[in-house]
């Protein structure tokens, strides 16, 4: 019997007879592939900044998990195990192709309307680029800590195991991060309005 999952609901109240399943028939995998491919694929473009390598690493990500999943012992979270694979495979991916990783972790793939108003363009092109530039200047693991909690939007206690920090200190540090970047934003505004 296959277990009768929706999107809104969390995986962990029935993982434990889903992996045996998985594990008898590889099959019922896609039910955890359909679940956290969209969370997986953004934390990894946003790490990547490219959609054609996001998706090749997702594909990595989710082979490599499908294959480990006989070896999986069930006693965390699932999401942790499956994005310490990803953030694995994105290492191996920068190592190999020394590349640096991007700052940009503002990155959308929206576009904006082509009816807008060419001052209301000028200036939202001017406000992103002064985001980007802001948070190029963070350190890596700040940017991995934004990334992990709006990207892959995963919760507090879920970035925790993977930095191996308490909960408490990985919410604290996300919040003063928080309001470290709305503080140098303001002033930036609040500069370049008075000049």
């Amino acid at each position: 019997m296959t277990p009768k999952l929706t999107e809104a609901l969390v995986i962990n109240d029935e993982e434990e007879s889903l992996f045996n399943e998985i594990r008898q028939n590889p099959m019922a995998f896609t039910i955890l592939y359909r679940h956290y491919l969209p969370r997986i694929y953004r934390y990894l473009f946003f790490k990547t900044g490219n959609p054609d390598d996001a998706e090749e690493l997702t594909s990595q990500v989710f082979l490599a998990a499908l294959e480990a999943i006989p070896r999986y012992d069930h006693r965390g979270q699932f999401s942790t195990w499956l994005f310490s694979i990803a953030r694995r495979k994105v290492a191996d991916f920068y190592r190999t192709q020394y590349v640096q990783y991007p700052s940009d972790l503002s990155k959308t793939s929206s576009t904006s309307d082509p009816e807008d108003d060419p001052l209301t363009l000028v200036i939202a092109q001017d406000d992103q680029r002064e985001l980007n530039e802001l948070l190029s200047t963070l350190k890596d693991d700040e940017q991995e800590l934004l990334r992990l909690r709006l990207a892959a939007r995963l919760q507090f206690s879920e970035i925790a195991v993977l930095l191996k920090r308490s909960p408490s200190s990985v919410k604290m540090a996300y919040y003063r991060l928080l309001a470290r970047l709305a503080s140098k934003m303001e002033a930036q505004v609040g500069i370049k309005r008075s000049a």
